[in-house]
């Protein structure tokens, strides 16, 4: 009985190998790398979707390093923003001790917001219409950080002009601080989401940073309302009239303006 039963060493399996070694090579491809396709193979640029640019990584560093900088300066104060929304007595202390809008940390972290919300929305374009031309480069980075600066100028402005009709200053320091609590808690949250933007452009990131702007934006206003009231003696009901007319509307105004540009081109 053979070694291995299931191999036939009959007569068949020798006379397939000396076929195999006797037959040329030719025979089978016969004009395989002589004559090759016969006319000239034009070379086509090679399709990419990487949206990453070099100086976008700077700015991230950059945003990261204002962030660090701010922990290792004004750690206290940090802190201190950080546990607003546990309750209004953080605020009352808060604003006995310092002004977070007019400080080192409230002016850098607003502008870390401005330029990291503007490169997101930047990449968010990008990706959703699959034209990276068009809304990539830095001239078109200046303009979404411009209208970024806007839409945050626009919501000061308006909160500063009712409330001095009313004249309700301490119900404007304490919505400013609320504001710069949910633009920290925005940019620890969407710094990694855009660094995972720019490696993976897939619009799954793009839905998954617009809910962290969304449930920042929410939960701000809810902080708002109840520091509105605690330091005021107005109903409710006017205080979230109030913050419709002076938080929504101008975040409506500017999303229907950019579905106009994005759809046909122009605003209006």
């Amino acid at each position: 009985m053979p070694e291995h039963p299931f191999i036939d060493y009959g007569a068949p399996f020798f006379d397939s190998i000396q076929m195999a070694e006797t037959m040329s090579t030719d025979s089978v491809v016969p004009s395989f790398i002589t004559k090759g396709f016969g006319r000239a193979v034009a070379p086509l640029p090679r399709v990419t979707y990487d949206i990453l640019e070099g100086w976008e990584l700077a700015l991230l560093g950059i945003i990261l390093l204002l962030v660090v900088l701010n922990k290792q300066l004004y750690p206290r104060q940090l802190r201190q923003v950080l546990t607003l929304p546990q309750g209004t007595a953080h605020t009352n202390q808060l604003l006995r001790e310092w002004s977070p809008t007019r400080s080192f940390l409230g002016v850098s972290i607003t502008l870390a917001y401005i330029a990291l919300v503007a490169l997101f929305l930047q990449k968010s374009c990008a990706i959703l219409s699959r034209d990276i031309l068009r809304f990539s480069g830095w001239n078109n980075y200046v303009w979404f950080f411009a209208g970024v600066t806007g839409w945050v100028m626009l919501r000061h402005a308006l909160l500063h002009f009712v409330n001095w009709l009313f004249d309700t200053k301490e119900v404007v320091d304490r919505q400013e601080a609320v504001q710069l609590t949910g633009a920290i808690y925005s940019l620890i949250v969407l710094w990694p989401v855009v660094l995972l933007l720019l490696y993976n452009p897939y619009s799954l990131f793009v839905w998954i940073g617009c809910g962290i702007i969304a449930v920042a934006a929410l939960i701000r206003f809810v902080l708002e309302i109840m520091e509105s009231r605690f330091s005021t003696k107005i109903p409710s009901l006017y205080i979230f009239l109030y913050f419709c007319a002076l938080e929504i509307a101008p975040v409506v105004t500017i999303f229907v303006a950019g579905l106009r540009y994005y759809s046909q081109g122009t605003v209006f």
